[in-house]
């Protein structure tokens, strides 16, 4: 199944609706001091990069629907059917390390990977699991920066 997308305006729309959907949260996560120390507010940078995030959006499409410039990708899903399941398995990773914690986590989502990706090995598997367990004390002892532990521990 084939696709076809025109990417100035389909990326036109969709940063246009994420500037303005971050323009209008921005006021709740980014808090103003309480008191003037006459510095810039926190909030100037984001919001200059918002807001011209919004114009160039607006920009593109513009050019697409008034113009008519536009660049069409075809979509081919055969082709990238595998990059997309490896993006949704990554965030299914970091859904699985916030319950199980990192070290499950990381065994067995790159164990399914490494399957995913042809490897019958077993050494490189265990190698992942050395990896994981290494990495994960790691940074618990050495970093003493601590990664998700799991709801198990």
């Amino acid at each position: 199944m084939k696709i076809k997308i025109k990417t100035n305006l389909w990326s036109g729309i969709i940063m246009g609706a994420l500037s303005l959907i971050l323009l209008i949260i921005m006021p709740y996560q980014v808090r103003v001091p309480a008191y003037d120390s006459g510095a810039p507010s926190p909030r100037i940078i984001p919001g200059m990069c918002l807001v011209l995030m919004l114009f160039f959006s607006v920009v593109l499409i513009i050019q697409s629907l008034v113009f008519k410039k536009e660049r069409i990708v075809e979509f081919d899903w055969q082709k990238e059917k595998p990059a997309i399941l490896l993006i949704a398995l990554l965030c299914i990773y970091v859904a699985l390390m916030l319950l199980v914690g990192f070290i499950p986590a990381s065994a067995i989502t790159f164990i399914i990977i490494l399957y995913f990706c042809g490897e019958r090995k077993p050494f490189i598997y265990i190698f992942t699991i050395a990896a994981a367990v290494g990495i994960y004390f790691l940074f618990k002892f050495v970093f003493t920066v601590s990664l998700p532990a799991g709801l198990f521990f």
